[in-house]
């Protein structure tokens, strides 16, 4: 009973691990797949303060790189947006603006629907004081929505600017009025709440960048390949000023992050796995206390110490075994069971809707290698209490 126990006991933090780590899994690759479906995969910019000339040249290098998919210019800055209503208070967000081709930032992200063709706005959309409007812009929906503002309204871009002063300590800005054209739903509540894009040669012009844009993004075909196009492209002449960054490294922290804590998940089934081994112990101790007659026999009979000692660490260690084929079972099984029938949970709380599974093998391998590891340790104090008995006391005591 107490074997069972025990073994109970493995099954449940074997089955219970792999499940938390097939979940962990399955967010780890969603989240991925929103970073690099969402953003470049790579960016190139000048290590200098001065913008880029001769675009056409420096993306035909990139696009003929193997591994590249498309190749887009921006120019981004931090800037703030600014909403006035006629008696309504001021609302105001920082944000990233972001100035980009349409078509080459549709090949590069999902970010603009497939029908948005440029960034200027109908012409019958005027200023309230009558001016024209210049350039439109696409909101990320959470920075719209925290300005208080859709399709069709007029927001203020405004950028500090310390040379608009004659000494340069006093910090001015430049200002200019946008419409609000479109919205967009990258699935990351960050990019949401913080991007918005608009024309690249408008918005070159008010950031005052030197050139036609400030830098390049790349996307790869294999997203995760993208420091080796990275290294191939500052391999070119064209590009041996520039540095790169790919989108691993700006999302290092939340992927170093997301590993500390499958290394905890880790420690847990250790610790786990050690209490239910405590189990194993107990049962196998008492086991050879109550055989110590039969084992005496068997030591009579010829059997040596290592056998004796091998049998009980066999019997011990099949406990294990059951325990963690029943959890590796148990946890593939519900784990297929929730991706098929994936459970709903709030999207404002978490960054998808569903909870996304993915079963790797080698996580359940590892799983199954460290739990027996743990339970033949287990086995050994037992066995070597059975192989010290002697003989003739065992079976005068039995």
């Amino acid at each position: 009973m107490t074997a069972l126990v025990a073994a109970g006991g493995i099954f449940t933090g074997v089955m219970a691990l792999t499940l938390i780590l097939s979940v962990m899994n399955g967010m780890e690759a969603e989240l991925a797949s929103l970073l690099h479906d969402g953003e470049a995969h790579l960016r190139l910019e000048p290590k200098g303060p001065s913008g880029l000339q001769d675009l056409p040249t420096l993306m035909a290098d990139l696009e003929a790189l193997p591994g590249v998919a498309a190749v887009a210019p921006y120019a981004e800055s931090e800037v703030l947006l600014v909403r006035r209503v006629a008696g309504a208070s001021t609302r105001m967000q920082t944000a990233s603006l972001r100035g980009v081709d349409p078509q080459r930032e549709r090949a590069l992200s999902g970010l603009l629907n497939a029908d948005f063709e440029n960034f200027q706005p109908d012409v019958e959309w005027v200023l309230p004081d009558g001016e024209e409007l210049r350039e439109g812009l696409v909101l990320g929906v959470e920075l719209a929505h925290n300005l208080g503002v859709g399709r069709g309204d007029i927001v203020r871009v405004v950028v500090p600017d310390v040379s608009s002063t004659q000494d340069g300590k006093d910090i001015g800005g430049r200002e200019e009025a946008r419409v609000v054209l479109d919205l967009f739903d990258s699935g990351l509540y960050e990019i949401n709440a913080t991007l918005a894009l608009g024309g690249l040669p408008a918005t070159a012009r008010f950031l005052k960048v030197d050139g036609d844009a400030a830098a390049l993004a790349l996307s790869c075909h294999i997203p995760e390949n993208a420091a080796e196009v990275a290294e191939a492209a500052l391999a070119l002449d064209r590009f041996q000023d520039f540095r790169a960054e790919t989108w691993q490294e700006r999302n290092r922290l939340l992927f170093e992050a997301m590993a500390r804590e499958k290394l905890l998940m880790y420690l847990f089934l250790l610790l786990t796995v050690t209490v239910a081994s405590l189990g194993i112990v107990g049962s196998m101790t008492l086991m050879v206390s109550e055989k110590r007659g039969e084992i005496g026999i068997l030591r009579t009979l010829g059997m040596s110490r290592r056998s004796v000692m091998s049998m009980v660490v066999l019997e011990g260690w099949v406990v294990g075994l059951g325990g963690v084929a029943l959890g590796l079972l148990a946890g593939w099984g519900l784990g297929a069971l929730l991706a098929r029938h994936p459970l709903t949970i709030p999207w404002d709380l978490f960054i998808v809707e569903k909870i996304p599974v993915l079963m790797i093998p080698a996580d359940f391998a590892w799983v199954a290698a460290i739990t027996l590891l743990v339970t033949l340790a287990a086995t050994l104090y037992p066995g070597w209490e059975a192989a010290r008995l002697d003989p003739v006391e065992a079976i005068r005591d039995s």
